[in-house]
C-alpha cells in the first residue's frame, strides 16, 4: 500500500481501485501500518508455536523497528522517500528475517 501511494493521481484518473485511490493516502498509510502490526503479530505467533528461540525473537523485534522506520520515512504529504522505504527497508527485512530464522534453528534447534 505504501508503494501504491505514488500512483494515487493516476489511479484516480484511470478509475483504478487501489487502496490509496479509494480511501486516500493518509488512510492507505494507516492501513499499511495495521498490516505491518499484523505481520509482527504473526511472526510472534510463529515464534511461539514453532518453539523458536531468543535469536528469532530478537529478529522479530528488529523487524518491528524497521517497519516503524519505514512508516517514519513516508508521510502523506511527502512521498519522496517511498522508494527507500519500500525497496531498501523491505530488502533488509526479508534477507534479515531469513538469516535470523536460519541462525535460530542452526544454533538453538527447532522446538527445543
Amino acid at each position: 500500500m505504501i508503494y501504491a501511494c505514488q500512483d494515487y493521481q493516476f489511479d484516480r484518473a484511470a478509475r483504478l481501485h487501489s487502496v490509496p485511490a479509494r480511501f486516500g493516502i493518509p488512510t492507505a498509510l494507516r492501513l499499511a501500518g495495521l498490516s505491518h502490526l499484523g505481520t509482527v503479530a504473526c511472526l510472534v505467533a510463529l515464534w511461539s508455536t514453532a518453539h523458536l528461540g531468543v535469536i528469532f525473537l530478537v529478529g522479530v523485534a528488529i523487524v518491528a523497528v524497521l517497519l516503524a522506520y519505514e512508516h517514519w520515512l513516508v508521510r502523506p504529504e511527502d512521498l519522496d522517500r517511498v522508494n527507500i522505504a519500500f525497496f531498501h527497508v523491505n530488502a533488509v527485512i526479508s534477507i534479515g528475517l531469513f538469516l535470523i530464522g536460519w541462525a535460530d534453528v542452526w544454533f538453538t534447534g527447532l522446538g527445543r
